[in-house]
């Protein structure tokens, strides 16, 4: 690690000031940006600390939920507000994280975490070749490392998979991302904020100005956040990042496979280079019968556009199966129970209590 400035300041506009996100770059809870300024991927001049301005409260009022950027991911899903009313928001939460990660990100953290591509993460390692669809040899294949590849928003690159959870189910319900700059405060549709990866790129980058925070985030409630789930496969329980995640609510008029779906909600984690929101998804659902026929059509049509790199075919059924297994979950049960959440994360249920 480089030698750094660290710099306090007492309010959030100050912050800002300070703040480029080249060479004064932002610590708040501090979990990703240390890591990779100790991997040299990092090299700030100068470490702003933020996390003291920033503001940490839950707000649920009237037809908004909102969430500053300084509330860790922990107490954002124990919080009275979330904890019963908005399943997929805390499991999205759990199934994110270590304890002790939890109770240290802060939630503008979490929605800004980096790939986990090997070639973002190690700076001495080469560069993989850029489309992988031109390239035929089989020794190719044999030289890059695709474990961490993009399978949706990739356009025929190898690119890194956005990592994270929470910001899947930001993406799926709607949700805006409130930013403070130096002299103003701004507002973006979080499907916006994210960008995926520019034709030099290996990872997305996000619409975040010289000097702007995000400052909090906002979903509207609405009947399917209520009716909601996120699923998440991986190679263990625990901690470890998705293969396939799908971010889902529903919102049915009627019961069972004869109700029909008046509003969805779908978006995938582990597969795009971006939280990926499925607009064909949600056009295949809504207005039809909430049939498993139905489902599974939506789920093929949510990966059609799919372009997975060679060893990763397995992801696009993978979430096709995930989704549907999520749209059945919500029509014949409901969200799952605190009980089924942990004991996805740990193996075994945990009393919370």
């Amino acid at each position: 690690m480089i030698p750094f400035e660290f710099a306090s300041p007492k309010t959030l506009s100050e912050a800002s000031r300070e703040v480029d996100h080249k060479s004064n770059m932002a610590l708040a809870g501090g979990t990703t940006l240390l890591d990779l300024m100790k991997l040299n991927v990092l090299t700030p001049n100068r470490v702003v600390s933020i996390a003291p301005v920033l503001g940490k409260e839950v707000r649920l009022e009237r037809d908004t939920l909102t969430i500053e950027a300084g509330c860790t991911m922990a107490k954002l899903a124990d919080h009275e507000a979330i904890r019963d009313a908005f399943p997929v928001i805390r499991q999205s939460l759990i199934t994110a994280a270590s304890p002790q990660i939890r109770n240290m990100a802060t939630i503008g953290g979490n929605l800004l975490q980096r790939t986990r591509s090997t070639y973002f993460r190690h700076p001495d390692m080469a560069p993989p070749e850029q489309s992988f669809e031109a390239e035929t040899e089989e020794k190719f294949w044999h030289r890059v490392d695709l474990s961490s590849a993009a399978v949706l928003g990739n356009n025929g690159r190898v690119v890194g998979t956005y990592p994270g959870d929470f910001a899947n189910t930001v993406v799926a319900f709607d949700g805006t991302v409130h930013l403070q700059g130096p002299d103003n405060t701004r507002t973006v549709k979080a499907r916006d904020f994210y960008r995926k990866p520019s034709e030099k790129e290996i990872q997305y980058s996000v619409d975040l100005k010289p000097g702007e925070l995000i400052a909090a985030i906002s979903l509207p409630v609405t009947p399917a956040l209520k009716q909601s789930l996120y699923f998440k496969v991986r190679e263990r329980s625990s901690y470890a990042f998705a293969l396939a995640s799908v971010a889902a609510g529903l919102e049915l008029e009627g019961e069972g496979a004869s109700a029909t779906i008046r509003h969805a909600h779908v978006a995938f984690g582990g597969l795009g280079s971006i939280p990926w929101y499925s607009s064909a998804a949600v056009l295949a659902l809504e207005g039809e019968p909430a049939t498993d026929e139905n489902f599974e059509k939506a789920a093929q049509t949510a990966l059609a556009e799919a372009a997975p790199p060679p060893g990763n075919e397995y992801r696009v059924r993978l979430a096709e199966r995930s989704l549907v297994r999520s749209l059945r979950r919500l029509r014949d049960v409901g969200p799952y129970t605190d009980a089924e959440i942990w004991a996805m994360q740990h193996g075994r249920a945990v009393n919370q209590s």
